[in-house]
């Protein structure tokens, strides 16, 4: 079991808030052979391959589970039944494909749950078969709401204090892998290949409880200029140029990431190099200072292209079209995913808010290819009443 019923945070009272909302009488969210985010935030972590969590409006969640995991769903400290209470081997057995199959296996839940016609299928599905499945609930009389937003994403938005306590201990044991990475880089930059950093990372991750989603950006020169390139691991390190670290690591039993990016330099500094990186840490601290909730989260995209542009930087707001210069949005949200809301896009349709108790990433970045330049600054805050307060400790500076 990943969670204990004594530290089940936060409540699903968002998302009722939106069922109600949208007029939405049930929400079913399927799981197919892998842990994601929305099913794990609606069964508090039930440590299932496959199953569903369906949540009549009204009612506490009800995970359904297949025969084998039995037990992990009674750990799990939810109300739950088997598949076979709802006929799930005759149905399939009759059914001409597996659309309809599921089809008329969520119909049998949703009239055995008496819930009300309109239904929202929600969280990490196969399209095609979730396509087919809300063509069958139509055609058998239910109404499958389709909406822009994803509900789930916008109930787990704002982050309850056990969500945010989960997510400082990440925050916490990635600052020792870094500690780590700057200790290897004093001592003996010049026997390193890329590789051999981002194996010390992973080991470090490992040890500390935690797994790589993704794999970790260990990028220098001109890899560093591009954000998401993950470096050449064969390149042997280099100094005088900017080394980024980007580390996103996500807590083994929990499932919540956390979000950092550092950017050294080994050796002399080229003047260049430090005039950039010192823009990109005055807009980093400008945001981070400035930001407030209850504002417009792409206020602070405006906030600092507006900085960048007035220093003479290329911005993807000046220039669309832009590979050099700031390249991308000033953050995004963190939790059970790497990316959640808010959204500090430019976007007209984004009406995101800053609001307290949002996790999110402040990473302004300059990025120059072509001159063997990037440098990244990155770290991860809860919103406050009265600011930002970082989750994570360290400094931003090029020495390691």
């Amino acid at each position: 079991m990943l969670f204990s019923r004594s530290v089940l945070r936060p409540p699903l009272d968002e998302l009722d808030r939106l069922m109600r909302e949208h007029a939405i009488d049930a929400v079913v969210v399927p799981l197919h052979e892998t842990m994601h985010s929305a099913f794990r935030w609606m069964t508090r972590g039930a440590n299932l391959t496959k199953g569903f969590a369906v949540r009549v409006a009204g009612r506490e969640t009800l995970l359904i589970a297949y025969p084998m995991e039995r037990d992990e769903a009674a750990a799990s400290g939810l109300s739950w039944r088997g598949v076979a209470d709802f006929d799930h081997d005759g149905i399939f057995r009759d059914a001409p494909d597996p659309p309809i199959a599921y089809g008329r296996f969520f119909d049998r839940i949703l009239h055995d749950l008496h819930s009300g016609p309109r239904i929202s299928i929600e969280g990490h599905a196969p399209l095609p078969l979730y396509l087919g499945i809300a063509h069958e609930l139509e055609k058998l009389g239910w109404s499958v709401v389709r909406h822009a937003e994803d509900l789930i994403q916008l109930a787990r938005k704002r982050k309850s204090d056990w969500e945010i306590a989960q997510i400082r201990s990440v925050g916490e044991r990635t600052e020792q892998v870094i500690d780590g990475v700057r200790e290897i880089l004093r001592s003996r930059a010049g026997d390193l290949t890329i590789g051999d950093i981002k194996r010390f990372i992973s080991a470090g991750i490992v040890r500390r409880g935690m797994i790589e989603d993704h794999e970790t950006i260990v990028a220098q020169g001109r890899d560093a200029g591009v954000p998401h390139s993950r470096g050449d691991a064969s390149a042997p390190f280099r100094e005088s140029v900017p080394l980024v670290i980007d580390i996103f690591p996500a807590d083994r039993a929990t499932g919540y990431f956390f979000d950092l990016t550092r950017t050294f330099c080994v050796g002399p500094v080229p003047d260049e190099l430090r005039r950039i990186h010192a823009d990109v840490l005055d807009a980093f601290e400008k945001a981070r200072d400035a930001m407030k909730p209850g504002t417009p989260a792409s206020s602070y995209q405006t906030l600092v292209c507006n900085l960048f542009e007035a220093r003479g930087y290329p911005t993807t707001r000046s220039n669309p079209g832009t590979t050099a210069g700031y390249v991308h949005a000033l953050g995004h949200g963190v939790g059970l995913d790497l990316h959640e809301r808010p959204s500090f896009s430019l976007a007209a349709t984004n009406d995101d808010l800053v609001e307290v108790d949002d996790v999110l990433t402040i990473e302004p970045g300059l990025y120059f290819p072509d001159l063997d330049l990037g440098v990244r600054i990155e770290d991860t805050f809860v919103v406050r009443e009265g600011g930002v307060e970082t989750l994570c400790r360290g400094r931003y500076d090029l020495a390691p």
